[in-house]
């Protein structure tokens, strides 16, 4: 019988690994961003409907907040600025029946909204829900408000406020899953996640009058990711109502659904101080990461700023910062290392740059998945001697930093965890890798392959596949 060819010492393997490792640096893994992702379900269309209404507008940061007593009496409102128009029918540019206005304006703790609703004297209005977080609340004569803090277009808030103050809020996210309805096994769907355990802590007070019904509310720039108020963000929101004398379904921002955030207006807070070009997260996953951001300032004036991040996932909360100067004018890429102590789950980061005061200037969120920190599959786990090399795949599912300083090597261990040969295939420069494992010089038996990823000086993460090696039955015998 000739001998076990070893995995790593004898050429042909070498070859092969040296494919796998060839192969690695070719394909990365893209972690999931939000921003990125767009959906198509029954109900939201992929893609916005084309209309030149869509309401973009800069709202003014007052110094004195409005007083909450449902009148529009404050100063506030009387700013041209703070004014964000009639509310109207759909996507077309008919107006809604009754008159439907509504005024926004902000300051460090608080986004602050009017909203005046005309109604038909001596009717009554529809306040059927007389408590809190009831779903049918919109049952009523209300006031819808959608907000995408970070423009998504996937997650969003919606709070409802009838005309008897009452309140529902709950957190909205589009998903895709396997359709059980579906023409194959693999068909899927997008549907709407509803979670009702969030608390918008919405401060509101409505009055009625003979004519109208009016609104003022103060929603907590905190509840929805925004604390401080970051100069110059966009904020995707909508505000909708349901007005049962005229039985109208009014919209401030045209949209052809409510619920699909893609089609909801924009609110700036304010003018940027900084404009971020990009900001990089690489493939987040077990170990060393980096963020990069690449920052221009808008002001012409130097100044010093902080990079902030706060990264969760199921290993808990990261939180780190770096300080830099940015020169009049000018532009500088930041990074930031950080480490992940998870080895698989979701993660969200929170990316903020501050003033030389910790005032947020800029304020954005990603989100993704963290793969497993090592995977190997065979393309056949049992096989004959002498047949075909096996196929390898792997994934390294490693932080970008680590991922770089990581060195990878193979074993093949017999049915005793004997290591029957080894080879380093060196440094990793990518996720993804393929191989094929030559079988001619293997004896019948039982085997793994071992997949190894060090530093250098400790191992990060191994991964396993099984193997079964049979005698053909074609081999001939003396």
């Amino acid at each position: 019988m000739s001998p076990i060819r070893p995995i790593c010492p004898m050429r042909p393997m070498k070859r092969a690994l040296a494919l796998l490792t060839g192969l690695l640096a070719a394909c990365t893994l893209h972690a999931e961003l939000l921003e990125d992702v767009r959906f198509s379900t029954g109900g939201p269309p992929a893609q916005a409907p084309a209309n030149a209404g869509v309401v973009t507008l800069e709202i003014p940061r007052v110094a004195t907040a409005p007083v909450l007593d449902g009148e529009l009496t404050d100063a506030c409102w009387q700013d041209k600025q703070a004014c964000l128009g009639p509310f109207r029918l759909g996507l077309a540019s008919t107006l809604a029946r009754h008159t439907r206005e509504a005024w926004a304006c902000y300051d460090e703790q608080n986004l602050y909204f009017g909203v005046k609703l005309q109604r038909k004297p001596g009717q009554d209005l529809r306040v059927f829900t007389k408590g809190n977080d009831d779903g049918k609340i919109w049952e009523d004569d209300e006031i819808e408000m959608f907000f995408d803090p970070f423009g998504t277009g996937t997650e969003y808030f919606q709070l409802i406020i009838n005309s008897g103050g009452f309140l529902f809020d709950a957190t909205h996210r589009y998903v895709t899953v396997l359709d059980p309805a579906g023409a194959q096994p693999t068909d899927t769907k997008r549907i709407n996640e509803m979670d009702l355990a969030w608390a918008s802590g919405l401060q509101r007070k409505v009055a009625v009058h003979d004519d109208y019904w009016s609104a003022e509310l103060a929603l907590p720039l905190a509840a929805i990711g925004l604390a401080g108020a970051p100069a110059g963000h966009n904020l995707r929101f909508n505000i909708t109502s349901a007005d049962w004398d005229t039985k109208e379904y009014t919209c401030l921002s045209p949209t052809s659904d409510w619920q699909d955030p893609v089609q909801f207006g924009t609110l700036v807070l304010g003018k940027p101080l900084v404009a971020v070009l990009d900001v990089d997260l690489g493939n987040v996953g077990f170990g060393n990461n980096q963020l990069s951001v690449k920052v221009k300032d808008l002001t012409g004036q130097a100044a010093k700023f902080a990079l902030a991040l706060t990264l969760t996932s199921d290993a808990g909360p990261v939180e780190k910062r770096e300080a830099f100067d940015l020169p009049a004018g000018g532009e500088r890429i930041v990074a930031l290392a950080f480490d992940v102590a998870a080895r698989k789950g979701s993660w969200t980061a929170e990316v903020r740059i501050l003033d030389d005061k910790g005032r947020p200037v800029f304020a954005g969120r990603r989100s993704g998945g963290i793969p497993e920190p090592l995977l190997v599959r065979l393309g056949s786990q049992a096989t004959f001697t002498g047949n075909a090399p096996v196929v390898v795949a792997a994934h390294l599912g490693l932080g970008t930093v680590s991922g770089r300083a990581t060195a990878l090597k193979a074993a093949l261990l017999d049915a005793e965890s004997r290591v029957v040969a080894e080879q380093a295939l060196g440094p990793a420069q990518g996720a993804d890798l393929s191989a094929r494992l030559p079988l001619d010089d293997l004896k019948a038996g039982r085997y793994v392959l071992r997949l190894i990823a060090s530093d250098g000086q400790q191992t990060i993460a191994t991964a396993e596949a099984p193997l079964r090696v049979a005698a053909s039955p074609f081999e001939k015998t003396k």
